[in-house]
């Protein structure tokens, strides 16, 4: 068609997965806002959304343990990316809408009539999608029954620790942590390991005390930046990014905070750059600045800002910002020298080009990079709601990689006039999408490509695991290593994190000098991914090659570990791998020591 182109403790025991769609992705999204209380919740669902009278007067014609089960099974595909595995309306998707996702274990929620829930259901407001025409009745009513069920049960601990698929490799819970993490790094000096939340807190513990009791050294009344998506440390000097919302949330601005850390606790505190305001929208797809790390070198800060859309549709905040689609602040990874301060970022390519700050454009959402062993740049990138595989790239400084026009080597179909957003007539199209039907469209608006620019690909993956894709002929989803084809370069909605290189050849056989990423989705959970595999939440392990003739890379992936929750980042430490997860609004998540045994 077009060409390249938590575990709850119940009767029904552990029904409740442990992964959704990132990012959503697309989302891993992170552009939440604040957290949520129970109050705040409350007040927002009893104030903003009522049913109609008629439908609280409706019976539900699907109760008992048959629904219950039904309803679960539906719950883990469409809703648990927002509303949470436990139903706390804590899922990580869910944070990028402008109304908090409903916490089913509210009085608020627990008193509506079952006609209501369905009806909401049914209906959908705001980000949240309708189910009238994805679901039938009968699912829709199962799916209530299910959510009542989950408003009642009492929340445990999941006791499942994430297994090791190869031998060599053992994994312990090093620690918990506190809720919403977003990342975790390490400083060899003291031999330091560090994570920080999105809500702007930064803790540390020693990895020599004998047992982990982390401290927080920083909180966001310290540097201001309360949507933290990017932290990493080089020597004394903590360096923190993410997002400040304005114009009454309608709006947004990019920061990155220095603080450089004193041992009596007195820090200095100073502003490597802002952003002036441009648009936030209504959706999961508002990616904002995230990942940062300092060049092997010392000399350069880099620092990835998302796309504040899903495929390039305009993005307009119910009106508050006219026609936006993606701006030349978003969708890029930029570069500033180490010591820079008080730099003030115009929504403008051609200065931010002129000041040396874009570093590579047409990058969708780069949650994380690393560098290898030679300084070079990788990054993993997820793409949107379309069945697009999902990219790892060879970053380069001037190249462009495609975004919004191509994701996963395949071509965004709304550039194209005579596309129609019609899943019966494109495979690709999933109705389950968040961005379907609003976001996806006839749009005779769509940017032009850029002239004389080539766009550079992702690496192709020949496997043997997360190389499934949609074969563009037929429609039918296909496995790379049964058919031969190198995809580009990860399943789709595989939402890849957590990328980390072996860069002091540590790790032991196979593994050494090699690279590993997380995949942040769970097929069984997702109803975007489901269709391909029922993997995710796992560890992979890449090994790169260089291809002469493409002047890229190429990879073998094979999956090493799985079963984790929600794990969005990771930090090489020797043979050791710590992964932390994002562990929801409220109950926190673990962080897992993965040891490579030599």
């Amino acid at each position: 068609m077009f060409q390249n182109r938590t575990t709850i403790k119940g009767v029904f025991g552990r029904i409740i997965g442990i992964v959704c769609i990132c990012l959503w992705f697309g989302v891993l999204s992170w552009s939440c806002s604040g957290s949520t209380d129970k109050k705040e919740v409350e007040i927002a669902d009893e104030t903003t959304w009522k049913a109609p009278e008629e439908a609280n007067h409706k019976v539900n014609p699907m109760e008992g343990s048959d629904a219950i089960e039904a309803g679960s099974a539906l719950y883990m595909v469409y809703c648990w990316n927002c509303h949470g595995e436990t139903g706390l309306g804590d899922g990580a998707a869910g944070g990028a809408m402008g109304s908090k996702p409903a916490n089913f274990h509210t009085e608020t929620f627990l008193n509506q009539t079952d006609g209501a829930i369905f009806w909401k259901i049914s209906e959908g407001r705001g980000a949240m999608p309708g189910f009238e025409e994805v679901l039938g009745e009968e699912e829709r009513w199962q799916l209530t029954t299910f959510v009542r069920q989950l408003g009642q049960m009492e929340i445990t601990e999941p006791t499942d620790a994430p297994k090791p698929l190869v031998e060599g490799i053992s994994v312990t819970q090093f620690a918990k942590v506190a809720p919403r993490a977003t990342r975790v790094f390490y400083r060899e000096s003291d031999h330091s390991l560090w994570y920080a939340t999105f809500t702007g807190d930064v803790y540390t513990w020693s990895l020599d005390d004998a047992v982990a009791q982390p401290k927080k050294v920083v909180s966001v009344e310290d540097h201001g930046i309360d949507r933290l998506q990017g932290a990493t440390i080089y020597g004394d000097t903590l360096l923190l990014t993410g997002n400040i919302r304005v114009n009454d949330n309608k709006g947004t601005t990019g920061w990155m905070m220095r603080v450089v850390l004193h041992p009596e606790g007195k820090h200095e505190v100073s502003k490597v750059f802002s952003t002036v305001e441009y648009g936030t929208t209504n959706t999961p797809f508002d990616h904002g600045w995230s990942a940062v790390k300092v060049s092997p070198d010392g000399k350069y800060v880099y620092v990835v800002s998302g796309s504040r859309t899903d495929h390039g549709e305009v993005q307009d905040n119910l009106g508050a910002y006219p026609d936006s689609r993606d701006e030349p602040l978003t969708a890029r990874i930029f570069r500033f020298p180490i010591d820079a301060k008080d730099l003030s970022l115009p929504n403008d390519l051609e200065k931010l080009k002129e000041k040396g700050y874009v570093f590579a454009e047409g990058i969708r959402n780069a949650y994380d990079f690393d560098f290898d062993e030679e300084g070079r740049m990788f990054a993993v990138v997820n793409s949107g709601d379309y069945d697009q595989n999902e990219d790892m790239f060879w970053v380069r400084e001037g190249h462009h990689y495609g975004f919004p026009w191509v994701m996963g080597g395949m071509e965004t179909p709304q550039q194209f006039p005579d596309w129609e957003a019609d899943p019966e007539k494109d495979p690709f199209l999933n109705p389950a999408a968040a961005a379907y039907p609003d976001d996806f469209y006839n749009d005779p608006g769509f940017a032009k490509r850029p002239e004389g620019v080539e766009f550079t690909q992702g690496m192709r993956n020949f496997g043997p695991d997360a190389n499934k894709y949609r074969d563009e002929e037929t429609g039918k989803i296909m496995d790379g290593s049964d058919t031969g084809v190198a995809i580009t370069t990860f399943t789709p909605h595989s939402s890849p994190l957590g990328l980390v290189f072996d860069r002091g050849n540590n790790l032991p056989g196979q593994f050494k000098g090699n690279a590993l990423t997380l995949r942040y989705t769970n097929g069984e959970r997702s109803s975007l991914m489901k269709p391909f595999t029922s993997n995710g939440e796992d560890l992979l392990h890449l090994e790169l090659s260089y291809n002469e003739a493409l002047d890229n890379f190429d990879l073998k992936t094979t999956r090493i570990v799985a079963r984790f929750s929600q794990p969005v980042d990771a930090v090489l430490v020797g043979n050791d791998l710590y992964v932390i997860e994002y562990g929801g609004r409220q109950k926190g998540g673990n962080l897992w020591k993965v040891t490579f045994e030599k």
